[in-house]
């Protein structure tokens, strides 16, 4: 793994996947070629030689570490044999919108009943939505969104995260064949 860089990601938070088990935490130190996360507390048990996934979010990128770790207590080393994918962020602006917005799950390519909620904000690319309740079926979704001049625009979307709230749930969903139309009136709501 090149970790050349990555001195950047220090602090940033981190996921952690090894199995069945998932954990938070941040990146703790980047070496020459190795990365160390230290997680909130040690989520494996006395294994110190892992398989993981380890995702960190940072402001230019998700980067996506995969491969065979060392942990020692609530630290975890990723050496020079793990992989490392650097996943582009947003191409698009996005805008702090409160906008209706209903979401409507496809499953086997019927609709299923739609699921009110409110967005978080909104671009080109997609919205991040937040609902009260979680979407049935798991497919990917229809979204209708409700434009501040009483129109909506109405796109296919995939999900690209999804987060239990406690309270609510929260979606990050990237709009499929937008429009030109629809993306020229998102565009302007967006500027």
């Amino acid at each position: 793994m090149d970790t050349a860089g990555l001195a950047h990601l220090i602090g940033l938070t981190a996921l952690v996947e090894t199995g069945d088990v998932e954990a938070t935490g941040s990146v703790a130190a980047v070496g020459p070629s190795d990365l160390t996360v230290t997680c909130d507390g040690p989520p494996w048990d006395d294994t110190h030689d892992l398989v993981v996934l380890v995702s960190v979010f940072a402001p230019d990128a998700l980067y996506r570490m995969s491969g065979r770790a060392v942990g020692h207590g609530a630290d975890l080393n990723l050496g020079a044999e793990c992989e490392m994918e650097r996943i582009q962020r947003r191409h698009w602006p996005r805008r702090c919108l409160d906008l209706a917005v209903t979401v409507c799950p496809v499953v086997e390519g019927r609709h299923l009943e739609g699921v009110p909620g409110r967005t978080v904000d909104v671009g080109i690319g997609g919205i991040c939505v937040e609902t009260l309740r979680e979407l049935p079926g798991g497919g990917d979704p229809v979204v209708i969104l409700s434009l501040p001049d009483g129109t909506a625009v109405v796109s296919a979307a995939s999900t690209v995260q999804v987060e239990d709230l406690g309270d609510g749930w929260r979606y990050r969903l990237a709009f499929q064949d937008l429009e030109s139309h629809d993306a020229v009136r998102i565009s302007e709501l967006v500027d």
